[in-house]
């Protein structure tokens, strides 16, 4: 009689531990960011910003551009520190007012992803234009 009840009590045990260490498995280790990338004076979401998110130029990175809410959302295996970093061609020179290729607004940020969390980062795009005279 003990025997069986030790033999049942060893199966309830392993079966436990199996469940457990499945499920555990089935942790997400996903690190997930959104960015919002917003015009600096009315913080209206802009869309198509060209966004880039990487660590100091790496290979591991991610880029588009924001969607018509101002999002880009991006999924890495690993958290890590990264650099955001968006920019929007005007292809508008405000100051002389007339039309100029290679006109761009800019806007930087750093977030640090953690494992199984969505980080949400906002980027202020720069209401100043920079211009890249290129022949």
């Amino acid at each position: 009689m003990k025997k069986k009840i030790l033999t049942l009590v060893c199966l309830v045990l392993i079966g436990g531990l199996s469940i457990f260490s499945i499920s555990a498995c089935d942790k997400d280790t996903n690190c997930y960011v959104r960015v919002t990338v917003v015009d600096e004076v009315t913080h209206a979401p802009i869309k198509g910003v060209f966004v880039k998110i990487d660590i100091d130029s790496s290979y591991i990175n991610a880029q588009g551009y924001t969607d018509a809410s101002g999002n880009f959302d991006a999924t890495f295996t690993a958290p890590a520190i990264f650099n955001v970093a968006a920019k929007y061609e005007t292809g508008y020179d405000s100051v002389y007012t007339r039309e100029l290729f290679f006109c761009y607004r800019k806007g930087n940020n750093t977030i640090r992803l953690k494992e199984g969390d969505t980080v949400f980062s906002t980027v202020n795009l720069e209401t100043e234009i920079y211009r890249d005279y290129r022949n």
